[in-house]
């Protein structure tokens, strides 16, 4: 039970993060503070950093094996994602190597967690 609740909490700080960096850019973009290039780039990175940010959640709830945990978090988004994709059908096969940077990005960021955490 204890585990589902630290995956649930992490979830819900991801797309917390997200949404809230989300917000920040197309705010920036309505009142023209940052270029179409800048936008561009930040809605490569922000799902890049959220992802990170929920394997650093995670890796810091467990003791052993974050790597596992952080592709665990990672796959749930990733499918949570695609489902969504699909429904607004938008999905392409391009989106997969996007798909696989973020999991890779999870992954790191729960060794990050795991790694920095205080014993």
């Amino acid at each position: 039970m204890k585990y589902l609740k630290n995956i649930i909490k992490s979830l819900l700080l991801t797309f917390l993060f997200f949404m809230i960096f989300s917000l920040l850019i197309t705010l920036l973009n309505y009142y023209n503070i940052i270029n179409h290039l800048t936008l561009e780039i930040c809605k490569i990175i922000i799902p890049i950093l959220s992802m990170m940010f929920g394997g650093l959640l995670m890796g810091k709830k467990t003791s052993k094996n974050g790597w596992l945990e952080g592709l665990k978090l990672s796959l749930i988004i990733i499918f949570i994602l695609i489902m969504i994709s699909i429904i607004l059908k938008e999905f392409e096969f391009k989106n997969l190597t996007f798909f696989l940077i973020l999991i890779i990005s999870g992954i790191f960021g729960s060794i990050l967690g795991i790694n920095t955490k205080n014993t």
